[in-house]
């Protein structure tokens, strides 16, 4: 499946959580990273981004971002905030729709929303729905931070 899409992939990055979490079975090798690949429609054969927002030599293809905690333990899944907004800081821009199609509890679409992306988010689970639609609710963007603050 993925090899249809090989000519799109741009880089492969490790995202290093810091812990190996244990496995969930025995004789399975803790895990201590997930690969993240990255694609881009346009522009293929090269390495190089067309619509990246890093300055050369400013973002290594190893991030350690350490696993949030704080998350809603209603998942065992969940990506760090961080980690997402790294992603979108470094690839997407403001207005830019940012799909997720595991959406979970709604990491994805919480930093979309903090980041003024839109989001569509897919969850076949409707406890995650739940969680994913209060967290949305509770989620400021920079302008509702700032009027909220000023008053």
């Amino acid at each position: 499946m993925i090899g249809d899409f090989n000519e799109y992939l741009k880089d492969i990055i490790i995202w290093d959580k810091g812990v190996a979490q244990p496995s969930m079975q025995e004789k399975v090798i803790n895990r201590r990273s997930e690969l993240i690949l990255v694609f881009e429609n346009d522009y293929p054969i090269s390495r190089q981004y067309r619509y990246a927002h890093f300055n050369r030599g400013t973002l290594s293809d190893i991030w350690q971002i350490k696993r949030d905690y704080k998350s809603p333990k209603s998942h065992g899944a969940t990506f760090p905030e961080k980690l997402v907004e790294t992603i979108l800081q470094n690839f997407t821009q403001p207005n830019d729709i940012i799909y997720d199609p595991f959406l979970g509890t709604g990491t994805t679409a919480v930093v979309a929303k903090k980041m003024e992306r839109q989001y569509i988010g897919s969850e076949i689970n409707s406890a995650y729905c739940r969680v994913s639609e209060e967290r949305l609710e509770n989620a400021l963007t920079p302008l509702e931070l700032l009027l909220q603050t000023e008053n």
